[in-house]
């Protein structure tokens, strides 16, 4: 190994902290430092002659590690680092101290102290980098090609915008035609439109003008370039990695050859079976063999495996002028090589039949919005009519209930957003075809927080719909009037209704699609605590998920509209193009590494690992050991942090690196007051402190930061080392527990940090002295707070009498 020479380059800001700290003692003592061969004071090392001196210093064999002190040292990292990697020096030897921040503003009525902070917090810098190593950096190729899993408007549009890119699709849907939820749902607010409609391709496909949106069926999406489609199918095995998934699907048979039917009907007028017809709410019969219209997508009848008589019966095949039909078609299994997965499975109306004393499933005139969507279609099983399914007399009378199964703690305690608009606009539809009908909307709340919703609001109050606010009790029916009777309470007028109905329609809660869980086990994704695929951040990465190349759109994380549910889909469709589009992955390996001699088998590291990167292989008869993928490793050092022996570092930040900070931070004091080390997450409790000190706000200088990847990397021995080494007290500085970068990271660090209070008690030594804050980027105010009042607790404690081993 090549001779440590370590670079020291001191920004004063424009001489500006020059006025706080004396940056000629600062300089005397940093050239005393073991291993230092290269010192140099300047306004700024970032950019110009100051960037230009640390790169020939690097390509004069000068120095072969860095230490930068800059004023903005968020910015100066990313182009000191480019620029040392340019000159020929691995980036990962570089580390930037900022002095301001951390320093010479929050510190700047004790300049003397200051000064001390910043001998402290460079000697930290410089012993951290004589133990850094080369970081290489990793390429992992990637195939150009997607799977989109669900094939209603999310999927379709996600699948779209990714083929007009150039990307090869696969669009997998589980039932026998497009559209999902859309097909059914006829119309969509706030537009009022067709719900079946997306926007229009960009492909060249010649017929096809390039208007605003069009229908599916004239969209020409299944002949859009690079798209493949696959009904009747679904996913059932995922290998592989990020940018080269291998997916199995597995596909049932049509019994139709798709390539072969010209949809002449003779099969459907032939088939002697005929049995409710599921898609049109069971106001209709179908037969064995059959066709979804309005048409969406394939142009192709199916036939109903569990009711048709397949060779008993053959009649169809006798018919069929083209041989389309085979009934001796098998399940098959198709394997597909991807290098990025979007789920958008959608979601489904709650069963409501749950809820007993609304009787749905009992009373035939108790129905739920998408039974009522499909009256409403005029190409539905009642040509538009809305009716009584009981004797299918016209519904004059019609009460929505909303609400039902959601925001409600027996059923699903979440509100799910679309319910009162879906509400709104039947109504409102209903109100437009048949003025006399008399229609009444029971409510919670109505929310319509969208825009233009609020207008739909108050046209339905405007055309003459009824509002009462109170959640029915009961529903009740009288078989000789053929009556519905809705027992609600108006909360605003505080008195009891007996709401007579031909027609109730029940608003249930939306929830999660059929086969999510297993789908989620497939994929190894999170659902959130209602049943959701779980986002990788709700705010800023409402797309993405944990595990790098998969995403997720529309419905498969919550109830949306059209609107969002576009959104959403041209979200996924730009984040999957921007991930594979250069045809592999570049990362650096700073990633975690196992010590085999050490690892037993625990199995801990792979059940806490966040992303998944960590597994157990077999090393010897018997025994295994923990693999990280380097792919997968984000670096945050949980698994460190939990490994009982030790067996796992990070290769950008050993145990012994830890140490040689933590004795140098506490190595310099200069003050009065107590040493306090602050070990803090290098995500939001670092940005806290350097908010306290952009905002300049004060408090003391005994408070020495150390900076780790994840506050859930710490160990327990590290916290007594650091009081070994000096410390008076220890602050661990994270994120807050609901918003950790690494997800479990902060909860991790928690419960260290009350096991160690424990601990510290049997040996005779205050747990006061230790505690845990969780901060995010504005609360400076908070962290310069805490700080003042932890080192005013620790004084009240007096010195720590350390008990020798």
């Amino acid at each position: 190994m090549s001779e440590v020479k370590v670079g020291v380059f001191l920004s004063d800001c424009g001489k500006q902290l020059s006025k706080i700290l004396d940056f000629d003692a600062i300089i005397d003592f940093v050239k005393n430092v073991s291993g230092v061969t290269y010192v140099a004071r300047g306004s700024e090392f970032w950019r110009g002659q100051g960037l230009q001196t640390i790169v020939d210093s690097i390509k004069t064999g000068k120095v072969n590690r860095v230490v930068v002190a800059e004023s903005v040292s968020k910015i100066s990292e990313i182009t000191i680092t480019k620029a040392v990697e340019e000159a020929g020096l691995n980036a990962s030897l570089v580390d930037v101290v900022d002095l301001k921040d951390h320093c010479a503003w929050p510190h700047r009525d004790a300049p003397s102290e200051a000064t001390e902070k910043a001998k402290a917090m460079i000697l930290a810098s410089i012993e951290r980098v004589k133990l850094l190593e080369p970081i290489e950096k990793l390429e992992f190729p990637t195939l150009k090609s997607v799977l989109v899993i669900g094939g209603g408007i999310a999927g379709m549009q996600t699948a779209e915008d990714l083929a007009d890119m150039g990307f090869e699709v696969h669009l997998v849907e589980k039932e026998s035609f497009l559209g999902g939820l859309a097909a059914r749902a006829v119309r969509f607010f706030p537009t009022d439109d067709c719900a079946i409609c997306i926007q229009s391709p960009t492909s060249d496909l010649k017929t096809v003008t390039n208007t605003s949106r069009k229908c599916v069926y004239r969209s020409g999406f299944s002949e859009i370039p690079n798209i493949n489609i696959l009904t009747n199918s679904k996913v059932v095995k995922v290998e592989g990695v990020p940018g080269n998934y291998k997916v199995t699907i597995e596909k049932k048979p049509r019994y139709v050859n798709e390539k072969k039917c010209v949809g002449c009907d003779l099969c459907t007028t032939v088939c002697p079976i005929e049995v409710p017809d599921e898609y049109n709410a069971k106001l209709k019969t179908r037969k064995a063999i059959y066709i979804n219209t309005p048409l969406v997508y394939p142009p192709v009848y199916v036939i109903d495996a569990e009711t048709c008589k397949f060779n008993e019966c053959a009649k169809c095949v006798e018919v069929c002028p083209t041989n389309a039909i085979e009934l001796n078609q098998k399940t098959e299994q198709i394997t597909l090589d991807v290098g990025s997965i979007i789920v958008a499975t959608g979601f489904k109306e709650y069963d409501p039949s749950v809820i007993k004393e609304y009787h749905y499933g009992e009373y035939p005139d108790v129905i739920t919005h998408l039974e009522l969507a499909r009256m409403i279609d005029g190409f539905g099983p009642t040509n538009g009519e809305i009716i009584r399914p009981s004797d299918r007399k016209p519904a004059k009378r019609i009460v929505f209930v909303q609400c039902v199964g959601s925001r409600d703690r027996r059923w699903n305690p979440y509100c799910s957003s679309i319910c009162c608009m879906i509400s709104l606009k039947h109504a409102t539809l209903i109100k437009e075809a048949f003025p006399e009908t008399d229609i009444t909307i029971c409510y919670i709340d109505i929310r319509a927080t969208g825009r233009e919703h609020e207008y739909y609001y108050e046209k339905a109050r405007e055309m003459g719909i009824n509002f009462v606010k109170g959640r029915p009790a009961e529903i009740s029916h009288d078989p000789e009037e053929k009556v519905l009777t809705v027992d609600v309470e108006d909360e605003l007028l505080g008195r009891l209704l007996e709401l007579k109905a031909d027609l109730v329609v029940l608003a249930p809660a939306m929830v999660p699609a059929e086969g999510t869980k297993e789908l989620a086990e497939i994929l190894g994704l999170e659902l959130d605590q209602d049943g959701f695929f779980k986002e990788y951040n709700p705010k800023l990465r409402p797309t993405e998920t944990k595990r790098r190349g998969i995403f997720l759109c529309g419905g498969a994380t919550f109830p949306k509209d059209a609107p969002t549910t576009s959104l959403h889909a041209h979200s996924a469709a730009v984040k999957t193009a921007k991930f594979l589009t250069k045809g592999k992955i570049t990362k650096y390996q700073k990633t975690a590494v196992v010590n085999e001699d050490y690892c037993g088998d625990c199995e801990f590291c792979p059940v806490t690992c966040p992303y998944g990167a960590i597994t157990l292989v077999p090393k010897d008869e018997g025994h295994f050991v923990a693999q990280v993928s380097d792919l997968l490793c984000e670096g945050c050092g949980v698994c460190v942090g939990t490994c009982p022996v030790g067996a796992i570092e990070l290769r950008h930040l050993r145990p012994n690196q830890i140490s040689a900070q933590m004795k140098a931070l506490l190595s310099v004091n200069g003050t009065s007051k107590p040493l306090i080390l602050a070990i803090s997450c290098s995500e939001c409790g670092n940005a806290a402190v350097d908010s306290s000190g952009m905002a300049m706000m004060q408090y003391p200088a005994n408070i020495r930061v150390l900076k780790v990847p994840c506050a859930g990397l710490l160990q327990v021995q590290q916290i007594f080392e650091a009081f070994k080494t000096g410390a008076q007290g220890v602050m661990v500085i994270g994120c807050k527990p609901d918003g950790c970068h690494y997800e479990v990271g902060s909860e991790k660090a928690k419960r260290k940090v009350d096991l160690a209070k424990i601990l510290l008690k049997e040996y005779g030594i205050e747990p006061e002295r230790l505690e845990m804050f969780n901060m995010v980027y504005i609360e400076g105010d908070k962290f310069a707070e805490t700080a003042r009042k932890m080192t005013e607790r620790i004084e009240k404690l007096g010195l720590l009498q350390l008990i020798s081993s």
